[in-house]
């Protein structure tokens, strides 16, 4: 795959996750916005970055320091990944492997149902079946949506008058970029992901965008299944974090 798509997907992938500060360390980003989401409490590498130097280890750790966090690498397998000899040198553990997912969106059938609820900003709806299904950071997370810029909608399907499956997608770069995946545990297995997710991708077609990308954790095999049905077949690339030890 060429490298110039895999930084495009993987810059959308940032711009349709906001972190709330984000500071430049030595060719890299340090995110920053508190809670428990590593992606946006994370450093990690700008387009045309090259391997972390011992100055920017230092810095990053007093970064997250100042936040009371420990510090966070991300490091993506076609780029920066050498990045992990000094900081495993210094401690730091290998934690949250995931993988970058693409489908083409073109000649596809749409795929949605009856039950399903698309709105253009987060209604409270929505924000309150997220906070229900995910349960993490709901504060933090709304922040997050606020900060987004680009064209973005979110999709719900309903169960007994209840939303039960979520997820919101973004078009940046003209690249759909899908997020929040979500279905409540006891209604899993019913193809309610499927319809939530159907109906973003309908949208995105509808505004004349021909691929999608997204990002699952690696061995999560239900989520792999419900995109492999969607076609998203084809893998961009992975990622991981290297976590500091704690002192």
């Amino acid at each position: 795959m060429n490298e110039d798509f895999l930084w495009r997907s993987e810059m959308a992938c940032r711009a349709a996750w906001p972190a709330e500060t984000e500071i430049g360390l030595g060719g890299w980003s340090a995110r920053r916005s508190g809670g428990t989401i590593r992606r946006v409490n994370s450093l990690n590498p700008l387009p045309g970055a090259t391997e972390l130097a011992e100055a920017t280890i230092d810095r990053t750790g007093d970064f997250y320091a100042g936040y009371g966090q420990p510090a966070l690498v991300r490091l993506l397998s076609f780029a920066g990944t050498a990045s992990a000899d000094p900081l495993a040198r210094r401690g730091y553990r290998l934690e949250g492997k995931t993988t970058t997912l693409c489908a083409d969106l073109r000649n596809r059938a749409p795929v949605g149902g009856s039950e399903t609820k698309v709105w253009d900003i987060p209604d409270p709806e929505w924000l309150a079946a997220r906070d229900r299904i995910a349960v993490s950071d709901p504060a933090i997370f709304a922040n997050m949506l606020e900060l987004i810029r680009a064209p973005k909608r979110f999709a719900g399907v309903e169960v007994d008058g209840e939303i039960r499956s979520i997820a919101y997608a973004v078009i940046v770069d003209r690249l759909l970029v899908l997020e929040s995946v979500a279905t409540d545990e006891s209604c899993r297995g019913r193809g309610l992901a499927r319809q939530a997710v159907g109906s973003l991708l309908h949208w995105a077609v509808a505004q004349g965008i021909d691929q999608a990308v997204l990002q699952v954790v690696t061995d999560n095999a239900p989520a792999r299944a419900l995109y492999r049905s969607l076609r998203f077949e084809t893998v961009l690339f992975d990622y991981f974090y290297m976590r500091q030890p704690q002192s």
